[in-house]
C-alpha cells in the first residue's frame, strides 16, 4: 500500500467537496453595480470576476460577453409570456395578449432597482441593444399567431407595434422612475390599443 507524500508548505491544496454554488443574478448585480459606478465600456469581465470573487471561466460560464450580464433576467420575463398566454387557451383574445405582455414586465420590488439599471444601460449602447434584438425575435415569433394569421403583413406589423410599444414603455419607466414597468406596459398598450378602436 502507498501513501501520497505530505503536500509541501504553502502548496496550493486541491480543492475538496461540491463546488461553491453560484447565483447568476448575483454575478449580474456585481456587475451592473460596476456598470453604474465607472460606465459600462471602462469594465473588463476581469474585473466583473475578481469583484463577484469567482474566477473568469466561472463568469463566462453563465455569461459570455458584457451585454449578456445586462440583459439577464429576459428569459424569465419570456417564461411569464408564455405562462400567461399557455393560460388563456389555444386563441387568446388581445385583452389577453395585452395581460400576457403586463405579466411580462412584472418583476419582484427587490429586483425593480436592478430592472432599471439594465434598461437604461441598454437605453445608453446602441451595441448592448443589437446584442438583445435576437431575444425580441423570439417574443415576435410569440405575438405574431395572436393578431393573425402567421406571416401575414397585419400579424407581422402588429407584433412589431406590440414589441416597441411595450420595450418603449419599460425604457420610459426606467429614465422617468415612476411607477412600475407592468403599470408602464400597461398604460402604453392601452394608448396603443385605443388607436385601433
Amino acid at each position: 500500500m502507498t501513501m501520497d507524500a505530505p503536500a509541501a508548505p504553502g502548496a496550493p491544496r486541491a480543492p475538496r467537496g461540491r463546488p461553491v454554488e453560484v447565483d447568476p443574478e448575483a454575478l449580474a448585480a456585481v456587475a451592473l453595480a460596476l456598470f453604474d459606478e465607472r460606465g459600462f465600456d471602462e469594465v473588463t469581465m476581469a474585473e466583473v470576476a475578481d469583484a463577484a470573487g469567482v474566477s473568469r471561466r466561472t463568469l463566462f460560464r453563465y455569461y459570455p460577453s458584457k451585454p449578456d450580464l445586462v440583459w439577464g433576467g429576459f428569459d424569465e420575463a419570456i417564461a411569464r409570456f408564455e405562462a400567461s398566454l399557455g393560460a388563456e387557451g389555444t386563441k387568446p383574445s388581445v385583452t389577453a395578449l395585452h395581460r400576457a405582455y403586463v405579466a411580462m414586465a412584472e418583476f419582484p420590488p427587490e429586483l425593480l432597482g436592478v430592472t432599471r439599471q439594465r434598461l437604461r444601460i441598454i437605453d445608453a449602447h446602441p451595441a448592448v441593444l443589437a446584442h438583445g434584438l435576437a431575444k425580441f425575435g423570439a417574443v415576435h415569433e410569440l405575438l405574431e399567431p395572436y393578431l393573425g394569421e402567421r406571416g401575414s403583413l397585419r400579424a407581422h406589423l402588429l407584433a412589431d407595434l406590440y414589441l416597441t410599444t411595450g420595450f418603449s414603455a419599460m425604457r420610459w419607466w426606467a429614465r422617468s422612475g415612476t411607477g412600475t414597468p407592468a403599470e408602464a406596459v400597461d398604460a402604453a398598450l392601452s394608448l396603443l390599443e385605443g388607436e385601433f378602436g
